[in-house]
């Protein structure tokens, strides 16, 4: 699993986030140390009409830990 996570991470998407056009959201644990919250604000800023939601005490896999924060914020932007 880490060959291929450092695998991922060597390639730069910086060129293509600017290329998309529908509305996102990105969601992000305010504590994740695995893609740090600075790396969100980075796409945030490539990405037009996006908007970052950070999850206070979020780690990196939301999902798992903070399960009903992640989907109070998911139905809240609909």
């Amino acid at each position: 699993m880490r060959e291929t996570y450092l695998k991922i991470i060597e390639e730069d998407f910086s060129g293509v986030l600017s290329r998309i056009k529908a509305p996102t959201i990105l969601i992000w644990g305010e504590k994740d140390e695995i893609i740090p919250l600075e790396h969100a604000h980075f796409i945030q800023k490539k990405i037009k009409n996006s908007k970052l939601i950070i999850i206070p005490e979020g780690i990196h896999a939301i999902e798992r830990f903070l399960p009903d924060p992640l989907s109070q914020e998911i139905f809240k932007n609909l």
